[in-house]
């Protein structure tokens, strides 16, 4: 191991947070009232759970990694970022529902919540 006191607990926060992250994604999947950006249609929070679980699980075998005093293996940089992508894509793309939903329910419109 050979690494500082600072180095096995940034190691071991690393690893805590990537499992929360990642286990923050896996209830989303289940629970589409759970997920972080639930406004939008269910493929929205479906990828949405795909990037919070890569970014998560990516995050936590950095961790991992730097515990073990080894380098990370190339696809888990590329991973994370694609997790980080999905994730600001899925935000955006929920922000944008809520306002169009906020804008046609005080016009009255058809997508306003609670009209048939």
């Amino acid at each position: 191991m050979g690494g500082s006191v600072m180095d096995v607990v940034h190691g071991a926060l690393l690893v805590t947070g990537g499992l929360l992250v990642a286990v923050i994604g896996g209830q989303s999947w289940r629970r589409k009232s759970s997920a972080p950006v639930s406004a939008g249609p269910l493929w929205v929070v479906r990828c949405g759970s795909v990037g919070w679980v890569l970014t998560g699980c990516s995050v936590a075998s950095l961790g991992g990694y730097s515990l073990a005093g080894s380098e990370e293996d190339w696809p888990l940089g590329p991973a994370r970022d694609a997790g980080l992508v999905l994730m600001l894509i899925t935000m955006a793309v929920g922000v944008v529902v809520q306002l169009r939903r906020r804008y046609a329910a005080r016009r009255g419109g058809r997508d306003a919540p609670g009209r048939v």
